[in-house]
């Protein structure tokens, strides 16, 4: 069904998330049961709402025309309403922007930073974490190494998914973000100028930091 937005809302949220088994719930309801967390900024989300589902309060920042119309047609926070896990109501904020330009009100006001298929969020997004919040990343672009290489941050577990379920844990994590490869020199302008993960020894699925300064 589409709208006067001119796009269906419903269908695109279906086609790459649903169908690609990729709401990744379970992993935003881990995070809140381990952290307690209610305040989430999403950078570089498209359409992904499934962190609303969880957390009370949610701010959505992307500049992608079909994710701009998906939240203007109203269509995506009628699935939040049907599948949120909480009572209140929902606080769903998007911004159709680049995430890189600064939104002052929202500066060091977050308990989460979410990092996943969109560019080095951690250093781009880092003024809208908290002292003591959360970045959850993944390595697609190199931004979980780049957050390691950090002194903002702090590397505090990892989570893996296996047998349809995520699992935390923060145990050896000195040995994560060991490079496969001898006498490679890894820099922040190296990972910037290749624009994606490296090879590791070991890898989890999604590394957790948290903002220490």
């Amino acid at each position: 069904m589409t709208t006067g937005s001119g796009v269906d809302a419903f269908s695109l949220y279906k086609k790459y998330y649903i169908d690609r088994d990729y709401e990744q719930v379970d992993l935003f309801r881990l995070l809140k049961d381990s952290f307690g967390i209610r305040r989430v900024i999403y950078p570089g989300s498209y359409i992904q709402i499934s962190p609303s589902f969880i957390f009370p309060e949610v701010v959505y920042i992307d500049a992608d025309i079909k994710a701009i119309r998906c939240f203007q047609s109203g269509q995506l926070l009628e699935i939040i309403h049907d599948r949120k896990e909480y009572s209140e109501d929902p606080m769903v904020t998007f911004h159709g922007a680049d995430y890189g330009m600064l939104i002052p009100i929202y500066q060091a006001g977050f308990d989460l930073l979410i990092s996943q298929y969109a560019g080095f969020i951690s250093q781009e997004c880092k003024k809208y974490l908290k002292i003591g919040g959360l970045l959850v990343a993944n390595n697609s672009h190199g931004d979980a190494q780049l957050a390691n290489m950090d002194p903002t941050y702090e590397l505090i577990g990892v989570i893996n998914y296996r047998n349809n379920k995520f699992y935390y844990s923060t145990k050896n994590l000195e040995n994560y973000f060991i490079s496969k490869k001898k006498g490679l020199k890894i820099s922040i302008e190296y990972l910037k100028s290749i624009n994606h993960g490296i090879g590791f020894k070991i890898t989890a699925n999604h590394y957790l930091f948290i903002r220490r300064k």
